[in-house]
């Protein structure tokens, strides 16, 4: 009877998010609907309801940027294509329409290469997800436990060498896969990358209306915001300039 009992709770306390989750998909493909029926403006709305309703997808912001690339706001297309990006890094539709988007940006600064060890290993980190690092360094967790065990009872001296240097390397592949597992998650959570979503910004060389001028900035660049003062933030362009804008002109990622 106490399991028929706690079975039907389970039942009643589930039927909301099963009946939160046909809403969001329901909301989705209306939304697409209207994308298809050139309706943008609408399907936007939509779009826009569910993540204010908490939902949050690659699809969702790949098809959010798509929305805003037809309407030719091209600072939030940018940002919500960098978005999808973040969550699917490999999605080759998503690159794809990040780089046409990038072309109606005005004077786009040039990025500054990286150092080829640090691009080397941002490419191995970033061809799977956080989730998928997080699991194989918990696998390998549990593999060097299980080694050190057999370490322990080892009856000659052979074998202890060769567990121990086996649990040596397992342990180091586990803390490299939990490391590259927190590096996508603070690329995630990071809330310092965002892209200007103003058509046009005057660079200002310290965080004050009268200061100095120092250069254009356009609407769908990519900053990295330095520090912060008031309503003011110290952002860096991919070239490295260095300027002072308002936040209110920044979308963060």
């Amino acid at each position: 009877m106490n399991k028929l009992i706690t079975t039907i709770l389970i039942i009643i306390i589930s039927l909301p998010a099963f009946s939160v989750s046909d809403n969001f998909e329901q909301k989705f493909q209306k939304a697409n609907e209207l994308y298809g029926q050139n309706n943008y403006e609408d399907a936007l709305k939509l779009y826009k309801e569910i993540i204010a309703e908490g939902c949050e997808s690659a699809d969702l912001y790949y098809n959010i940027a798509n929305t805003y690339y037809r309407l030719n706001v091209v600072g939030l297309s940018v940002c919500y294509y960098e978005k999808a990006k973040k969550t699917d890094p490999l999605n080759e539709d998503i690159i794809y329409n990040l780089d046409l988007a990038k072309l109606r940006i005005n004077n786009n600064p040039v990025v500054i290469p990286e150092f080829a060890v640090i691009s080397f290993f941002k490419k191995i980190i970033m061809c799977r997800t956080n989730e998928f690092w997080g699991i194989i360094s918990l696998i390998l967790f549990t593999t060097f436990l299980v080694s050190l065990f057999l370490y322990l009872y080892s009856k000659s001296s052979r074998q202890k060498k060769i567990r121990f240097l086996l649990s040596v390397l397992i342990f180091i592949f586990s803390v490299i896969s939990f490391l590259f597992a927190q590096y996508q998650t603070g690329r995630l959570n990071s809330e310092d990358i965002g892209i200007i979503i103003t058509a046009e910004i005057n660079a200002k060389s310290s965080p004050d209306e009268n200061a100095t001028n120092l250069f254009k900035i356009y609407e769908g660049y990519k900053v990295f915001i330095e520090k912060k003062s008031n309503e003011w933030s110290e952002i860096k362009l991919t070239d490295g300039k260095k300027a002072w804008i308002k936040t209110e002109n920044i979308k963060l990622l």
